[in-house]
Order: structure tokens, then C-alpha cells, then sequence
């Protein structure tokens, strides 16, 4: 039947505002959600007057005060009026002796949504939002029939099909637009809390670690400063407790470097072009003698002799200082940890591969987490930081473990072009 197949699209072009609503509405500026509330519920009032469910003797039957009521509600008073004069612009448009009941429906629910229903709205249930908007559309159907009725006769012509699916449909599509909005509108708040329980669970667990971390060099600092107080020391023993204060200050200082390293934005760093064979040639010369410590070796395999990228020197010396300090520290009886430089679909790689302790997959997933680590003193800062200078470079780090076997760290950066 037309009239069911045209109910359909009314409906339809009632709901795509919805969609919209998600998109847009939620996750965009609050200084631009009026405006994209008026325009959106205004383009389906006009639809819905384009493509009435019926048109019979002048009178325009359709569902065009639905998004009318959404953007009230929604979007308040201004959107209200926006919307109004709207309907009644379009209305006239179209023409008709059905103009004056619009304008007589048009301006009695504009009434009731600016002093009864907008104020108060929000502080409603669901359940009442709904019944409260499917009883006020109900009645606004029934007034404007008895309206049609009154001035036209029109009742006692109009096919009784018509005028009770026009009732039944304002209701039904109202209440089930009202939930839907309520459930998007559930959803990003339930959403957005979680994110801020997250900050807040991260942020309290960050504060405990550093605290941790900090409060153990400290106090053992304090305590060879007391027994410095001591009136009978020998200089050998009070040399001794100066060097470990200090070794222990120093400590603390590196996990705080480390930490504010991490915080700190990367996007306002001074960027360079960096010639990554020379850079890491560099650390591996630097880190020559800590292997040696660990009774490992570092060897270098460059691919290419020379190969650009956008970076800052410093931060990326000290990301693949972090990386490779580790991997010594994992060759607990000694090993190789191999450096290798070459280039592969538009981006330089650099690979360091060692042949320690390795890692589960467990333990790869959490690389990164602030103070997870697998060092018996370790913070997890170094390699926090070290993804994160590669993550400012545009870049990431794959790896791949074995236990027992060892682990590559694979970098992958953009190539500056040069």
C-alpha cells in the first residue's frame, strides 16, 4: 500500500539523524553542536514534508515533528525556534489549506517544549522521556485532526487506515527515537568515564612507582649520611659512604630524567636531519665498554652507507643507548648484541639483535607499560622512553623473543628523503 510504503520512508528519514547524531554530535566541540543539531533535524523535517505519508485534500500528513522534538529537546530554546520557523517557512512553501493547522500544531508544540518540556528534560527518567514524547506527539496528532474536523470536515472523509497510522506512527517512531538517543548519549558517557577512570588508575600508579623508585636511593642515602655523624670513623669508611650516597643520588636522578623524559611532549622537539648509520655507529662505540663489563660483544652490519631521517640527535642516541643497555644487561653470561642498518619500502631500519635471556609473548605485550620491566632493579623507564622518542619520530618497534634464545628490537623510521 502507499501510504505503509510512504509511513516507511517518513520513519527512515526520521532515524538517519540519529546516525548522524553519533557521529558528529557527540564526539565534536560544544561550540558547533547547536548548529549541526539545527541543521541536521531541519534537512529531515524538510524530507519528511517532501514525501508526505499521504496528501489528502491539501493536508500533509508526515512525521515532520519528530526531529522537530529531537533538536528541541537535544539542542535547547534557539534550536527550537530554528526548527520552527523551518516548518512553518517550508510549510507555507508548499501550500495548501493545511498551512493554518501546521502553523496551529507548529506553534502549540512550541510552546510546550520551550515552557513545560526543555527546562526540565533532562532530570527525567527514560522511561518518562519516552512515554512523556510519545503522549505529547499522540496528542498533538489527535489535536490536529480534530482540528482538520473542526475547520474542514475532514474526518468524516479521511479513510480510517490513515488517521490511525498516523497517530500509532508519530507515537511509536518518537519513543523509539528517544531511546536510541538515550543509549548513544549512555554509551559515550559510560565511555568517557572509563577513559577518565583509566587516567586516573595509570596516573595513581605511575605516582606509587616513582615514589617507590625514588624512596629507596634516598634512604639509603640517609642512612650513610647518619653513620657519617659518627664522631669515631676511619677516612676509608667515610669515602666509601660518600661514593654510595652519591652513586645513589644519581640513581634517583636517572629515574627521574627517565620519567621526565617520557612525560614531556615530543611534539615541539627540534627536528634535524640525521644520517642513522653515523648514529648508530656512535652508540655502539659508546656502549663498546659497558659490553665489555657484561663480558659481551657488539658487532655493526650497515646495509647502506648512508640513509636520512627526521629526529633529534640526542633522543635517538639515548632511545638506542636505553634499547642496547638493556640487551647487554639480558646477556647475563655474556653474548653478541648485533646492530643492522638497511632500508626496506621507504623507511630505514634499525635492528638490534642480542642473544640473552629472551622474553614471553606476555612480557613483549607489556614492553613499554610505565615501571614494567624484567631487570631485578630495573624502572621500566628506559624502554617507556625509547618507544616513545620512536613513536615522536612517526616511527615503531617491533619485537620478536625467544626464552633463551634472545630478542630483536626492530625499528622502523621514515626516510627523510635527503
Amino acid at each position: 500500500m502507499p501510504i505503509i510504503e510512504n509511513l516507511l520512508i517518513n520513519i527512515l528519514f526520521v532515524l538517519i539523524p540519529i546516525l548522524f547524531f553519533q557521529i558528529f554530535y557527540i564526539n565534536i566541540d560544544s561550540k558547533y553542536k547547536d548548529i549541526i543539531l539545527a541543521i541536521v533535524f531541519s534537512t529531515s523535517i524538510v524530507i519528511c514534508m517532501n514525501f508526505p505519508i499521504t496528501n489528502f485534500e491539501g493536508h500533509l500528513f508526515d512525521l515532520r515533528f519528530i526531529p522537530f522534538v529531537l533538536g528541541a529537546l537535544y539542542g535547547g530554546k534557539k534550536v527550537a525556534l530554528f526548527l520552527y520557523l523551518v516548518i512553518l517557512a517550508y510549510r507555507f512553501y508548499l501550500g495548501g489549506v493545511g498551512v493554518y493547522i501546521a502553523f496551529f500544531d507548529s506553534t502549540l508544540l512550541l510552546i510546550i517544549l520551550l515552557f513545560l518540556l526543555i527546562p526540565k528534560y533532562q532530570t527525567y527518567s527514560l522511561k518518562t522521556k519516552i512515554i512523556g514524547t510519545m503522549a505529547l506527539l499522540a496528542l498533538i496528532a489527535t489535536i490536529s485532526l480534530i482540528a482538520c474536523h473542526t475547520m474542514f470536515g475532514f474526518i468524516l472523509h479521511a479513510p480510517s487506515v490513515l488517521l490511525s497510522s498516523f497517530v500509532v506512527a508519530q507515537a511509536l517512531t518518537m519513543g523509539l527515537s528517544v531511546y536510541f538517543l538515550e543509549y548513544l548519549i549512555t554509551i559515550d558517557t559510560m565511555k568517557k568515564q572509563l577513559y577518565h577512570n583509566e587516567k586516573l588508575k595509570s596516573l595513581s600508579e605511575m605516582a606509587a612507582s616513582i615514589s617507590h623508585e625514588v624512596r629507596n636511593p634516598l634512604t639509603v642515602t640517609r642512612g650513610f649520611i647518619q653513620l657519617l655523624k659518627e664522631p669515631i670513623i676511619d677516612e676509608e669508611k667515610k669515602n666509601t659512604y660518600i661514593n654510595l650516597s652519591l652513586q645513589e643520588l644519581d640513581r634517583a636522578e636517572s629515574i627521574i630524567t627517565d620519567y621526565l623524559t617520557f612525560a614531556k611532549p615530543h611534539e615541539n622537539i627540534e627536528l634535524e636531519s640525521l644520517n642513522v648509520t653515523d648514529e648508530v655507529n656512535y652508540v655502539a662505540n659508546v656502549m663498546q665498554p659497558y659490553a665489555l663489563m657484561h663480558k659481551a660483544s657488539i658487532t655493526k652490519e650497515f646495509l647502506i652507507n648512508e640513509s636520512y631521517i627526521l629526529g633529534n640527535k640526542k633522543q635517538l642516541q639515548q632511545c638506542l643507548i636505553n634499547l642496547s643497555k638493556n640487551a647487554i644487561e639480558a646477556m647475563k653470561n655474556g653474548g653478541k648484541l648485533v646492530f643492522k642498518v638497511y632500508k626496506e619500502d621507504k623507511k630505514v631500519i634499525i635492528k638490534l639483535s642480542d642473544t640473552g635471556i629472551g622474553m614471553t609473548s606476555d612480557q613483549i605485550s607489556r614492553l613499554g607499560v610505565p615501571f614494567f620491566t624484567n631487570k631485578e632493579n630495573g624502572t621500566g623507564l628506559g624502554t617507556m622512553v625509547a618507544f616513545s622518542i620512536v613513536k615522536a619520530m612517526k616511527g615503531e618497534i617491533k619485537v620478536n623473543s625467544k626464552i633463551n634464545e634472545g630478542t630483536t628490537f626492530t625499528i622502523l623510521i621514515p626516510e627523510s628523503g635527503e
